[in-house]
């Protein structure tokens, strides 16, 4: 059902297609960051490219977001505050997207990169913390969920870490691009 990652310690399990398709996530942060620098300053597919870099990045951390309702969902916790506090954060990234969105494009993707820095954070304080809820209940599954928690905030971190560059390489784009 999942299988060793080379990208984790050992030990750390995530399921088969986690890795790849989250890498695959990447390829439009970097092709729209890069189309931003290639195409010159009054072409139509610098303005696109960092429009279409600005709603990706809002997709993303919304998904980012759901996957804490979906946490909950699939199995309620017996923390009453843990859990409101998931889904309270759940449904945040969302809307402070939504706030970047309307912004001025340059600023909004620096607001989006700052978002994604910051559900970083929360998954850093939430998934260790299901963990421990998943120890505390019993869970059958426990140990596993530690280890999915670990190696999920392996990823994310690397994850993290290229959609915050390319954000940035976006942001960049429209303040100094030529």
């Amino acid at each position: 059902m999942s299988t060793p990652s080379p990208l984790f310690p050992s030990g750390a399990e995530l399921p088969a297609p986690t890795t790849g398709l989250a890498l695959a996530g990447l390829l439009p942060f970097a092709a729209l960051a890069a189309a931003a620098w290639a195409s010159p300053a009054d072409a139509l597919v610098r303005p696109f490219a960092l429009g279409m870099l600005g709603a990706y990045a809002a997709l993303v951390v919304s998904f980012l977001g759901a996957l804490h309702w979906g946490m909950i969902l699939a199995r309620p916790l017996h923390d009453a505050k843990l859990q409101r506090l998931a889904l309270l954060w759940g449904a945040a990234p969302a809307l402070l997207a939504l706030g970047a969105l309307v912004m001025p494009r340059a600023w909004g993707l620096l607001a989006l990169a700052l978002i994604v820095i910051l559900a970083r954070a929360m998954d850093g304080l939430l998934w260790p913390a299901y963990a421990r809820a998943a120890h505390q209940a019993g869970w059958p599954d426990a140990e596993r969920w530690t280890r999915l928690a670990a190696a999920w905030l392996v990823l994310r971190t690397r994850l993290t870490a290229v959609v915050v560059l390319c954000l940035a390489a976006g942001w960049a784009s429209a303040q100094f691009g030529g």
